[in-house]
């Protein structure tokens, strides 16, 4: 495996994650720069890495990272000052490859899970999605996705915005439901840590089976009885209600054309 010296732009979890990550499997990490400094002082500092508030890129880098918000992207790409042999990669997984606006030498390596501060994930357990202008850069990020993660596949910047999308669905709004379980819960007088362990067997169980297949409740089962029960418990929240009843048609419409 080809060992490359890497530097980021970016400080944040996913850089933090990826850092640690790239450093276990032999890469080395050159620099890491952010807009306080701060961030990429402490970031830099258990590789033994130079830190920067300005984005000169140290020469000698292989590849840098781009790891900012996505709004960010396109304006910290422009601005990077690197070393014509340097390939330049962003993270993001709803920025099109044009956004670094570069014809060559360019790429994304997207990591499909989510980074939460103090509790990296396990990259060995990851997929990464990844594109290019060329193929010596696609080449270069599929080797680094195979040392670090589950391993590499090519997606284009249309069918990585559709992933993000579904990684939307299935982190953000599946999240967003257990807090909206813990708002009722709470509104029946019982402590919300209560639904934990059902939050846990529920991900145990679409892990085990697939959510398709791992899917129960009253509209799977078309019991309009305790479908009408549950709308009027929810009389106090008109919006908790719509939700309900949006959820439920889309459950009860899906399982009845499976079963045609």
């Amino acid at each position: 495996m080809a060992l490359y010296n890497i530097s980021f732009i970016g400080a944040g979890n996913v850089a933090g994650s990826l850092a640690a990550g790239l450093a276990a499997a032999g890469h080395r990490i050159l620099s890491v720069a952010s807009r306080g400094g701060e961030s990429a002082r402490e970031l830099a500092a258990p590789f033994g890495a130079e830190w920067r508030r300005d984005l000169t890129v140290p020469a000698g880098c292989d590849l840098l990272i781009v790891s900012v918000s996505d709004i960010a992207v396109g304006e910290v790409a422009e601005k990077a000052v690197i070393s014509p042999g340097t390939l330049i990669a962003h993270t993001a997984g709803s920025v099109p490859l044009a956004a670094l606006g570069r014809s060559s030498g360019a790429g994304v390596l997207y990591p499909l899970q989510t980074f939460t501060k103090g509790f990296p994930p396990d990259l060995s357990q990851v997929p990464f999605f990844i594109e290019a202008t060329d193929s010596k850069t696609l080449q270069l990020l599929r080797e680094i996705g195979e040392s670090i993660g589950a391993g590499a596949w090519d997606c284009d910047s249309e069918n990585r915005r559709k992933l993000h999308v579904a990684a939307v669905f299935t982190n953000n709004f599946s999240n967003f439901m257990m807090t909206t379980g813990e708002t009722i819960a709470r509104e029946a007088g019982i402590d919300p840590v209560l639904l934990r362990p059902l939050i846990g067997e529920t991900a145990r169980k679409a892990l085990r089976t697939g959510p398709e297949a791992a899917q129960t409740g009253p509209a799977v089962r078309d019991d309009t009885g305790t479908l009408k029960s549950h709308i009027d418990l929810l009389s106090f929240s008109p919006q908790y209600q719509k939700l309900y009843r949006l959820v439920s048609r889309m459950i009860a419409d899906h399982y009845s054309k499976k079963k045609k």
